[in-house]
């Protein structure tokens, strides 16, 4: 399989203000912020349910069960991101998604649903500042449709200030967060000068997520006709979506 490229982090971007016709208004609304499990660590194939939503944690290779893939960081502890980058500005918990994982969004009855904003930040490997990018990553979110299509945003990750990464509130566009989806991928690319940026690839696609709005969809889905595919989508990804959907 094909690693994942972007060869212009901004294009693509932009690109994602395209695409599908928006759903109809949503039944009610849900905030994850993982502040109830602050302290928590994750191994590949562990999952966290909060707020009639259910986040599994995934490292890229199936194969690698138990590894360790997230932490539920606690903003209170400095002990926490010892010898990495993390940001500072979070309060309570927020899930810290390590070594090129994975993080699955589903709801716990299987309703389709929208994302309508999260707070993310990259989470740098090393905890030196001086050598990021000013945009030192990107989230990429692969939302999955329940006829099998999906749909890609991308959300690039600033470098760090002078105090170190921070949290930033993201909305995505229109098309992506008015549309209803079974299930979300969301996993990390890390960037370099050039403006290239690489999912993985070496264990740095790493990133914070917190209040993340969800909301629930009364709505048909859109026919695949009317859907726009963004980006350069994983395969092996739409495979791993139907099996998780069937």
């Amino acid at each position: 399989m094909a690693l994942p490229s972007l060869t212009s982090p901004l294009a693509k971007f932009a690109a994602a203000a395209l695409g599908a016709a928006a759903i109809a208004a949503p039944a009610q609304g849900a905030t994850i912020n993982f502040d109830a499990g602050a302290g928590m660590v994750f191994g590949s194939g562990d999952s966290w349910q909060e707020q009639g939503y259910k986040l599994s944690f995934e490292a890229y290779n199936p194969a690698d069960v138990g590894s360790l893939v997230g932490a539920i960081v606690d903003t209170s502890d400095p002990s926490y991101c010892i010898g990495m980058a993390c940001p500072v500005n979070g309060e309570g918990g927020y899930y810290g998604a390590f070594n090129d994982s994975i993080v699955w969004v589903e709801s716990e009855t299987a309703a389709s649903f929208m994302v309508k904003s999260i707070d993310a930040s990259f989470i740098g490997l090393d905890a030196a500042l001086g050598g990021y990018p000013i945009y030192s990553g990107l989230l990429r979110m692969q939302g999955f449709l329940a006829d099998g299509s999906y749909m890609l945003q991308d959300l690039l990750l600033d470098g760090p200030s002078d105090q170190g990464f921070l949290f930033g509130r993201y909305s995505p566009f229109e098309t992506f967060a008015n549309t209803a989806f079974v299930s979300v991928a969301l996993f990390g690319f890390t960037c370099d000068n050039s403006g290239s940026c690489l999912a993985f690839e070496n264990n740095r696609g790493q990133f914070a997520i917190d209040n993340l709005v969800l909301e629930d969809a009364l709505a048909e889905v859109p026919e695949p006709a009317s859907l726009a595919l963004f980006g350069l989508g994983l395969l092996g990804f739409a495979a791993r979506a139907r099996r998780r959907n069937a």
